[in-house]
């Protein structure tokens, strides 16, 4: 999912199989595609059935790491899941630019 300002990209980067099961684990880059800094960015997460590495849960969104306060303009986030499902939708909630 992007938008003029936002890059989401998601890219499977291992596979394995485990008890029966094989396990997807996916990287995603975010990128700040504006000429500003990228501030209270919100993801939507939806069919995601495993543990995430590199955003935090708030509410029904995730939200940017606790070391992290904003994204300047060009610069990427990456998180990471791994789940025993084709990958997750990822959409972006809202943002404020700076």
């Amino acid at each position: 999912m992007s938008t003029n300002v936002i890059s989401v990209q998601q890219k499977l980067t291992a596979s394995w199989n485990a008890k029966g099961r094989t396990y997807y684990r996916y990287s995603t880059i975010v990128t700040n595609k504006s000429s500003k800094t990228l501030k209270d960015l919100k993801l939507s997460i939806s069919k995601l059935y495993g543990p995430l590495w590199g955003l935090t849960k708030y509410q029904n969104s995730y939200t940017f790491p606790s070391w992290i306060q904003s994204l300047p303009a060009g610069k990427t986030l990456a998180f990471v899941y791994v789940h025993s499902s084709p990958q997750a939708d990822v959409s972006v909630s809202s943002y404020k630019l700076d």
